[in-house]
């Protein structure tokens, strides 16, 4: 599944590129409203986030 539809189907928004890591620097140059910008953010955060948890072997953070 491509990046544009996975965003869609997320967050229920378009963006005009395949490129995640441009749409993380630069969200405003391809989405058509604040809104959309806001959403991106938090789902980058989230992303972040998720990637600064610790597992243990027992699955707790």
């Amino acid at each position: 599944m491509s990046i544009k539809n996975l965003i869609k189907i997320l967050l229920d928004i378009e963006v005009n590129t395949e490129d995640i890591l441009k749409l993380r620097e630069n969200p405003k140059e391809y989405v058509t409203n604040e809104v959309a910008i806001e959403k991106l953010q938090d789902l980058f955060l989230l992303i972040d986030l998720a990637g600064s948890q610790e597992v243990n072997e027992y699955g707790k953070y």
